[in-house]
């Protein structure tokens, strides 16, 4: 079977086939690459030309026209509150919305395409204008004001720019480089000047439509995050019924910026934040907080997009309950952790203490007191290796100072506080020592001159009386008569 299969690819030729096909293919890719390549030359050719029409074809364009012609239509009919009936879709105004929303996000691009054709036929007669003033609407409005004029003090801007800049800006014509442009480059400068402030006006009656618009196609929605927000996720989803299918987790990251190639550095890019992080609720909020409060938000707007989607809320009172949560939760969040609680001092025990002294207290602390003996073995000598002493079952146990000892036999010395001995009182009573010598007493003496002396004890007796006989033997008392009369 497998030879039969092998012979009917040869006969159909499904080798040459698959290599025509993939001839044809990697024409195709070629043919496409050399058609993204023109497409990129003619884009940058166009951007540096000197035709400002080819580069700007906004303003121009049928949809454009048709957009902004419908929303001064639309603008000036009247909208109630009663009109808000059946799905949202078929509101003859959604569409509309929708597509505005579109042409802001192509406004945007204009504008910059044209301040940068602004820019790069200025910088002759203003070179530094271009980093005093980044923004693209101020810068148009300068140059048209300023014009050819090289003295700056001739020029009124402070309707529109603060007093420090201008006086930095009169500082820096004074010792610019730049020269007078032509009439014709003049001109041309001024024509771009007056679109990109044309753009900017055409954008801000868009959002003045669709925030004046999005209270009664999406009321709920709008009061949570704001008219622009809204207007910009309906449109990335499709309509509110579309937003309204989307889980949480996914409208989070709905209308997220992709990361761009260009060779510059990631760090500050943005990753997984959509719309719901250009809110004003989740602006206000510190960056290590953000994820938390958009999280939260993002769940809301869902329940939010349902409510409007099914239309039982049409003044909007479910969204402000919702942003009222949500401000809560972001306030919750960021409060400081509770602080430590003073407590009471514990009410003072007024009952007896259990705590004694005295004599019975004292002997049973001395019967459980450390010896002297253990304290000694707990001690050791700095730079001395101390005795061990061996038991039968292998261990050793340290004897600390105990080991170095002389070997001499010291007396316990008996604290005199604790000596039991009569008192004074009594001491008259019974006598003092008698002189009847003690039959243990020894005669024997040990001198260190004569060595060993035998004494006799009744010699030290008869001296003293001999001593004593000799100077008190002829005294006595003696009587004297008693005076008369006395």
């Amino acid at each position: 079977m497998d030879e039969d299969l092998l012979q009917d690819l040869e006969e159909l030729g499904g080798d040459e086939d698959l290599e025509d096909l993939d001839d044809d293919i990697k024409d195709e890719d070629e043919d496409d690459g050399d058609i993204a390549i023109d497409e990129h030359a003619n884009l940058l050719a166009a951007v540096d030309g000197d035709d400002l029409h080819s580069i700007a074809r906004l303003t121009s364009s049928k949809p454009f026209k048709d957009v902004m012609q419908k929303i001064d239509q639309f603008r000036d009919v009247p909208r109630h509150p009663a009109q808000n009936t059946g799905p949202v879709e078929e509101d003859p105004e959604y569409k509309l919305i929708v597509q505005s929303n579109n042409l802001t996000v192509e406004i945007d691009n204009e504008i910059l395409v044209v301040h940068k054709f602004i820019r790069d036929h200025y910088a002759p007669k203003f070179p530094e204008l271009e980093s005093l003033i980044p923004n693209p609407i101020d810068y148009a409005r300068t140059v048209k004001l300023i014009g050819n004029e090289m003295d700056l003090t001739k020029v009124d801007l402070k309707s529109f720019l603060p007093s420090a800049t201008i006086m930095v800006l009169t500082v820096t014509a004074t010792t610019t480089n730049g020269q007078p442009l032509s009439d014709e480059a003049a001109a041309k400068v001024l024509e771009a000047c007056d679109m990109l402030l044309d753009l900017d006006l055409s954008k801000r009656r868009i959002l003045e439509y669709v925030e004046s618009r999005m209270a009664f196609i999406a009321p709920n929605l709008s009061a949570l995050v704001g008219s622009n927000v809204a207007a910009k996720l309906m449109g990335l989803s499709g309509g509110v019924t579309g937003l309204s299918k989307i889980p949480a987790c996914n409208v989070l990251v709905l209308g997220k910026i992709n990361k761009m190639n260009t060779g510059l550095s990631s760090v500050t890019q943005q990753k997984h934040q959509g719309l719901i992080y250009l809110t004003d609720m989740i602006i206000s909020v510190p960056q290590e907080w953000k994820r938390k409060a958009a999280r939260t938000l993002a769940a809301k707007v869902s329940l939010a997009a349902r409510v409007d989607q099914a239309r039982t809320s049409s003044d909007g009172a479910v969204g402000r309950k919702f942003r009222e949560e949500v401000q809560k939760h972001i306030d919750r969040i960021q409060a400081p952790p509770p602080g430590k609680s003073i407590r009471a001092l514990p009410i003072p025990d007024e009952g007896p203490k259990k705590k004694r002294a005295g004599k019975r207290v004292r002997r049973a602390k001395e019967r459980l007191a450390q010896t002297a003996l253990s304290k000694a073995q707990n001690r050791m000598a700095f730079g001395v290796a101390e005795d061990e002493v061996g038991f039968q079952n292998g261990s050793t146990k340290g004897l600390g100072l105990i080991g170095g000892q002389t070997g001499k036999i010291r007396a316990a010395q008996a604290d005199p506080r604790l000596k039991l001995g009569l008192a004074k009182k009594h001491r008259v009573q019974f006598g003092g020592s008698s002189g009847a010598t003690s039959g243990l007493s020894s005669s024997v003496a040990f001198t260190p001159v004569k060595g060993i002396e035998l004494e006799n004890p009744e010699a030290a007796a008869q001296r003293v009386k001999e001593a004593n006989d000799r100077y008190f033997s002829s005294a006595a008392f003696a009587k004297l008569p008693k005076k008369e009369g006395s």
